[in-house]
């Protein structure tokens, strides 16, 4: 699954890349420049740029804002605790920020040997008052609102990117759950009648009989031990699809069923059983099963690193149930498409009441 693989770590890395930029763009720089902007306008000398003192201290007092942004909001949001939400945004950014910009201040000012940036630090220790006589006032407006507008969004952006991690971790194991059952699926009712070809067979001493049983001993060990990996090699998946249809033909001797593919050994693998819903979907619709004129066509072929799949089959022309065609398992097999291949898979699904045809085409990649 490494192309899954690989857009899954991107999209874990964005949120730690936006913070990154967050912090550079607003608390390094913009934050930096406006602080510049509030010293006395005087000319500054080559030996006191750029401030750094200035910079340390855009970045300490915004360093209150990391439990706010990646565990306080976060932990209410998950509990819908909105209403609390907001008073913890009342309460922050109004007192705490408070608290924070005056021990800031403080301690800044305790160290400075600047004389440019004394003013600055005692404005800022006034401005930030902690006395009940300004309890209602002494805020800097412009960073209060920025902060609260820039690391509410973070929030917001962390908290989105987690939930749809989430999201897809669980699609994930669904899908896995889902290639199980269909593994499970695959075992009772091809068995049976593979089972009963071979008892058959074996009634009549057909020669063959020995090779399809080790046919159904490749077909079930693939299934039991290969398909437990997330990917299996491209010939070990397309030699399963020509035992499973070489089965078939066997109980469907009259019928004009084949089956194409060029695919010799390389390097690529593949999801497994990708495309043995749309080969299952046709053997149980097709109009074989009742005419010896009915037909089952497929092929396989491998274009550089394209895989390109085609299965059609004609209908019963007798009315039938009113069913979807190949239900349940179709929309699987596109769910484990989208999954494994996103954006590097095509699938059409074609039927005019006369022939079925799927065409399935997919990206691979040289995992090996």
């Amino acid at each position: 699954m490494q192309v899954q693989a690989n857009t899954s770590r991107r999209k874990a890395r964005f949120p730690y890349v936006y913070e990154a930029l967050i912090w550079v763009m607003y608390v390094v720089l913009y934050k930096y420049d406006y602080y510049i902007s509030q010293l006395p306008s005087m000319h500054v000398g080559p030996q006191n740029f750029p401030f750094r003192a200035l910079m340390f201290y855009a970045i300490v007092t915004s360093l209150y804002m990391i439990p706010y942004y990646r565990w306080l909001a976060p932990m209410l949001f998950k509990r819908r605790h909105y209403w609390l939400f907001g008073l913890l945004v009342i309460v922050y950014f109004g007192y705490v920020s408070k608290v924070n910009f005056r021990v800031c201040s403080h301690l800044f000012d305790a160290f400075n040997q600047q004389p440019l940036l004394t003013r600055f630090f005692a404005n800022e220790k006034i401005a930030y008052s902690v006395r009940l006589t300004q309890f209602f006032t002494g805020w800097d407006l412009r960073i209060l609102v920025t902060d609260f507008v820039t690391f509410t969004s973070l929030f917001f952006m962390r908290y989105a990117a987690e939930n749809e991690e989430k999201r897809h971790n669980l699609e994930t194991d669904n899908l896995m759950l889902q290639l199980e059952s269909l593994k499970a699926q695959l075992h009772p009712h091809f068995l049976f009648n593979t089972l009963n070809s071979l008892y058959g067979m074996s009634l009549t001493r057909s020669p063959d009989t020995p090779a399809f049983i080790l046919r159904l001993s490749d077909m079930l060990r693939f299934v039991l031990y290969d398909c437990q990996h997330n990917k299996v090699l491209l010939e070990k998946d397309v030699e399963f699809l020509r035992n499973y249809i070489e089965m078939e033909k066997k109980r469907y001797p009259n019928a004009a069923i084949e089956f194409k593919t060029d695919v010799t050994e390389g390097r690529y693998t593949i999801a497994p059983l990708l495309f043995i819903t749309f080969v299952e979907n046709s053997f149980k619709h097709g109009a074989h099963r009742i005419s010896d004129k009915g037909y089952v066509r497929g092929t396989l072929q491998l274009r550089g690193n394209r895989l390109e799949f085609i299965m059609e089959n004609d209908i019963f022309t007798v009315p039938q149930k009113e069913t979807p065609y190949g239900g349940i398992g179709i929309e699987n097999a596109k769910k484990r498409l989208a999954l494994y291949y996103p954006g590097q898979h095509h699938l059409q699904i074609d039927n005019d009441g006369e022939v079925y045809r799927v065409t399935v085409s997919v990206q691979l990649n040289q995992d090996l």
